[in-house]
């Protein structure tokens, strides 16, 4: 491979070993995003205590901090972000790909989101989105692999419900999302079906699927699974097979019992 320039890296010819024709790379723009100050890194860490706790250190830092082309939240993106921040100071912020995620305890949800409705700089006049992700209690060993001599410790992690709001703006054309997170076992949060009437049959989705209780909605029953199902089906410690398929009579074996 051999490598010629007649301005500075703006031109470059590139052969290979096999002595084919030269290949004429011109004006790349390759860059490698500049090493983050201490207030830019805060959210890639992984572990307890910080955005990422089911994440070990190392396994958020390989993910986030390695050398990669530089990924920014957009102008506008970081402007949303700075305004709403400033009406909220108590928010954490997560910006990765292009991305921004406004974290808030739950009590803060309903308040946040009429912000980000009404104000005029904002103005989402949609709720795209209401998803939920179950993260069950548990004991796991973590490496720190930034420390000398890969020590491994135990941590218990507390069991949560993650529910994700993804707020769009047609006005401004911007989209984000809002996260809180609730208590594994009989968490609630206020609903914002007072707010979006899209947060309806979202709201009772998530409460059929995960068991998450919408306080001050105004019909929550299942939607997708008979009234008198017993369990939510997406949460992690659901069973796999072997459920009755109440409304048949049948029975769905185990995963590793079934012939395709």
């Amino acid at each position: 491979m051999s490598d010629s320039s007649s301005d500075s890296g703006s031109r470059r010819d590139v052969s290979d070993s096999s002595g084919g024709d030269e290949l004429d790379v011109t004006d790349l723009d390759i860059t490698e995003e500049e090493p983050p100050g201490e207030e830019e890194t805060w959210h890639r860490r992984g572990g307890p205590g910080t955005a990422n706790p089911n994440m070990a250190g190392g396994e958020a830092f390989r993910l986030r901090d390695q050398r990669r082309p530089a990924v920014q939240l957009s102008e506008e993106l970081a402007a949303l972000r700075d305004h709403i921040v400033a009406a909220f100071g108590d928010l954490e912020v997560e910006a990765f790909r292009g991305e921004l995620t406004l974290i808030a305890e739950p009590d803060r949800v309903h308040d946040l989101v009429a912000f980000c409705r009404d104000d005029p700089d904002v103005r989402c006049e949609l709720l795209s989105d209401l998803s939920c992700v179950h993260w069950p209690g548990m004991e796991r060993v973590e490496k720190a692999v930034e420390t000398t001599g890969w020590p491994t410790y135990e941590v218990q992690d507390e069991g949560r419900i993650e529910i994700d709001y993804m707020l769009t703006s047609i006005t401004h054309n911007h989209r984000f999302r809002v996260r809180t997170s609730v208590g594994d076992e009989g968490g609630t949060i206020r609903s914002v079906v007072d707010l979006y009437r899209s947060a309806n049959f979202m709201e009772r989705e998530a409460y059929d699927m995960f068991g998450v209780v919408f306080e001050g909605h105004p019909n929550l029953e299942r939607i997708l699974m008979p009234e008198e199902w017993v369990g939510h089906p997406q949460r992690k410690d659901y069973p796999l097979g072997g459920v009755e398929v109440q409304y048949k009579g049948a029975v769905i074996p185990p995963p590793d019992q079934r012939s395709y």
